[in-house]
């Protein structure tokens, strides 16, 4: 009905209901991140999922109930909160709490290409970007089958040996893990592609 006609008055009032249950689940979805998804991306959260539906997510739709097309539409929008709540994660990663340790950026240049090798130990890499690849320590955690205070812990023996390297490689490892992270958004981004 909403794509048939969406001018009728009941296709409004469908669509309606569907905005409200959006905007709930959204602010539900979101409720245990305060301070990171903001008031505005969560209306832009709304306005995602409520453009995939009519982009075509809702033509699949093959139910006939209420409770069903409901059901349909929490899903999508749990995808795109997820989605969403990985990439703001990954932030958290990559700017990885060494706000005393960064530097200046202006040493790079806005068009610097330079090539990341971060002087960590290949474990510490390879353990960094199973972090990236998971989105979230409570993630990685889950997948590893250890505690989220584990892997806190060795996130936090990571971050003293980055405090501990000279300037210079510092700001090799920060590239690096900037790199990574791009790498790894790159890469989901085309898995995403290839999935629909």
């Amino acid at each position: 009905m909403l794509l048939s006609d969406r001018h009728a008055p009941e296709a409004r009032a469908l669509f309606e209901v569907l905005m409200r249950y959006i905007h709930n689940r959204v602010r539900h979805a979101t409720r245990s991140r305060v301070g990171r998804i903001s008031a505005a991306e969560k209306e832009e959260l709304v306005s995602d999922v409520l453009l995939q539906l009519m982009r075509g997510s809702l033509a699949a739709f093959r139910g006939e109930t209420l409770p069903e097309l409901l059901g349909f539409v929490r899903t999508i929008t749990d995808r795109t909160v997820w989605r969403a709540l990985r990439s703001s994660d990954r932030d958290q990663i990559v700017t990885y709490e060494l706000d005393d340790e960064r530097v200046a950026s202006s040493e790079l240049g806005p068009d610097a290409e330079f090539v990341g090798d971060s002087p960590l130990p290949d474990t510490d890499q390879a353990y960094l970007m199973q972090l990236l690849q998971a989105g979230s320590k409570a993630e990685f955690a889950r997948r590893s089958g250890v505690s989220r205070a584990a892997v806190t812990q060795r996130v936090q023996r990571i971050r003293t040996r980055v405090a501990a390297l000279a300037a210079n490689d510092r700001m090799a490892h920060e590239v690096w893990l900037k790199q990574s992270a791009r790498t790894v958004l790159e890469e989901e981004a085309l898995q995403l592609r290839l999935e629909r």
